[in-house]
């Protein structure tokens, strides 16, 4: 029953987006369908029973003049629609839905992607959308025309020798049953075998992708790979033998009860009845003979049809998980928009742990930021920095403590004005294939304004004297996704670009979370020179391991295991000489080694 809805809510979602393609296609098959049974039964009885009452020549060759004239009508028709209107159909449906599931990608929560479960129905979904789609119009067009087929059929049966609808109705029921059974296993197999895709997608992705490209020409990364390859493919077939093993002796099944029901019994019956009663005349026989084959033939397409229809259902099921999931993090259309243009952050005893984890990635985090402060958070990997700024941000919400934006409670807030507040960059930030300009505004420029803030922004992230070098300016594209003459910028001038995009928001606060990891020191220094100006009037919060890029902040956190264990200007945390001198002493140590070396 799941499946049917499933199916159902898919051809909800096409009509509502293309009411005149649900309907062509309908059309479309029930021409196909009912002439089938026209053909052979009508014409077919027509014509004998020309020859039995002897009908005039003129009169039967009328009727066949108007048969072709149908024809011709209804073959234009179905030319149009598949070659033509259907493309465009499907189009406009893969538009629609692409649309819908790309917004709730951008919807859904962050801890989505970080649970297997459903990031593996996500990716079940994502594959299937575009297939699944049109199938299931299909599937819905062929048999609502088999089944309108089917009941012509046995109208004309009843007339004559009712005793045959049962036998075929039931044998054809039990074959149902068993395409269920088929369709069911089908579908645990995909499912059983989704891990095992993954990894095949993973290695094919890393065998071709650019950014691996110099790791697996320097090394041997290759071979481990190639064996995670081969253990799937080997892991995969092991499991499809099984599935599909138990499928085609279903199969074999099947065909049994088809075969029995319709050819040995049913017919059967109308040739006995035939021959030994003599209860028919010629055309009569004709009539039902072909009836009950449409009859048959209509029920193994119906049986035939329905396993594809419960097979799409379950594959739809992915999707209409994805597309119902309910965020925990809304947008609140009712809530507040910050007021001010300057704006203080306080973090009141916050604690927070991931999903599946025992260990809290922080606790007890309390700390004030007033209105243009320079920030700094250092600390170890994994000491909760970046989690920290996740909460900041909303993509998580803490279980313990509060987040106040002006003495507000952040979840009082529209989601995207609050966030609206924050310039932010992460260390794992993402290029865009697209122009250098776009890419620091992360929108396109409407007019002269955003084209200027583009370039202010680049300049005070230190790279327009590589923008300079390039053809195209700020109008290049980065990449070669979409344009083969698209450049390629180093990892330092990557991450140029995300800073830039800091200073392109036109937001109160900034958040750099390790903005200088791929930079060498000098970089570095000129960067965190350029920001402090660009950012002069802003509230800055930066993360960074390198203890040096703290040197100049307000007030520097040093967390560790979750938690804040000192805090202070960076003359403070050196005259108390605990962890963070000596971690700053260990680095400006290896750094003048590394220098003295070099």
């Amino acid at each position: 029953m799941k499946s049917v809805k499933n199916n159902f809510y898919m051809l909800r979602l096409i009509w509502k987006e293309c009411p005149w393609g649900v309907i062509c296609e309908m059309l479309h098959w029930l021409i196909y369908r009912v002439g089938e049974l026209f053909y052979s039964v009508f014409l077919l009885r027509f014509i004998v029973k020309s020859i039995e009452v002897g009908t005039e020549f003129s009169k039967v060759m009328g009727f066949l003049f108007l048969l072709l004239a149908y024809g011709c009508v209804t073959g234009v028709f179905n030319s149009w629609y598949w070659n033509w209107y259907r493309r465009k159909v499907k189009l406009k449906i893969d538009e629609m839905l692409l649309k819908k599931m790309y917004e709730k990608a951008v919807e859904c929560d962050l801890s989505c992607y970080e649970n297997p479960e459903f990031y593996d129905k996500y990716t079940r979904a994502n594959s299937e959308i575009l297939q699944r789609s049109m199938k299931i119009l299909e599937e819905c067009g062929r048999i609502f025309s088999t089944v309108v087929s089917a009941v012509i059929s046995i109208v004309i049966i009843a007339a004559w020798e009712p005793i045959v609808i049962p036998v075929v109705i039931i044998c054809a029921i039990c074959s149902l049953l068993i395409d269920k059974k088929r369709s069911k296993l089908k579908y645990d197999c995909m499912v059983e075998t989704t891990p095992q895709t993954r990894t095949q997608d993973y290695v094919k992705r890393t065998v071709y992708l650019q950014d691996y490209a110099k790791e697996l020409r320097l090394g041997n990364m290759f071979f481990p790979l190639l064996k995670h390859f081969n253990d799937s493919v080997k892991q995969a077939l092991k499991i499809t033998s099984h599935y599909y093993g138990i499928a085609a002796w279903l199969r074999v099944l099947r065909e049994l009860f088809m075969s029995f029901g319709t050819y040995l019994v049913a017919q059967g019956i109308i040739i006995f009845r035939y021959i030994e009663q003599h209860a028919y005349n010629m055309s009569d026989v004709v009539t039902i003979m072909n009836a009950a084959t449409v009859l048959q033939s209509n029920i193994y397409s119906i049986s035939w049809n329905m396993s594809y229809f419960i097979e799409n259902g379950l594959y739809v099921e992915n999707l209409k998980t994805f597309f119902e999931y309910k965020t925990e993090i809304t947008e609140n259309e009712n809530g507040l928009i910050p007021a001010n243009t300057k704006h203080r952050l306080t973090l009141k005893n916050l604690s927070f742990t991931y999903k599946g984890q025992a260990k809290p990635a922080l606790k007890n985090i309390s700390l004030d930021i007033p209105e243009g402060q320079k920030v700094a958070f250092v600390g170890h990997n994994g000491a909760g920095k970046s989690t920290l700024v996740k909460l900041i941000m909303r993509l998580y919400d803490a279980a313990e403590g509060e987040i106040l934006l002006d003495g507000i409670n952040i979840k009082d807030y529209k989601l995207s004005a609050y966030r609206h507040s924050f310039g932010t960059v992460f260390q794992d930030f993402k290029i865009f294939a697209s122009s250098i300009e776009e890419n620091v505004l992360l929108h396109p420029a409407q007019g002269d304004n955003d084209e200027k803030n583009a370039y202010n922004a680049v300049s005070a992230s230190g790279l327009m004297d590589k923008v300079n070098t390039l053809e195209h300016g700020m109008k290049t594209q980065l990449t070669r996704e979409f344009d083969d003459e698209g450049t390629m910028l180093s990892g330092g001038e990557f991450q140029k670009i995300a800073v830039a995009r800091v200073f392109a928001k036109q937001s109160s606060i900034a958040i750099l979370d390790e903005p200088s990891s791929a930079l060498d020191p000098i970089s570095e220094y000129e960067m965190f020179e350029n920001m402090m100006k660009a950012c002069a009037d802003k509230t800055v919060m930066f993360i960074s391991h390198r203890l040096s890029s703290a040197v100049n902040a307000d007030i520097i956190y040093l967390l560790e295991n979750g938690e804040i264990i000192e805090r202070g200007t960076h003359m403070e945390l050196m005259a108390e000489n605990g962890k963070y001198a000596e971690m700053f002493n260990m680095q400006a140590k290896q750094y003048k080694e590394s220098g003295g070396r070099e």
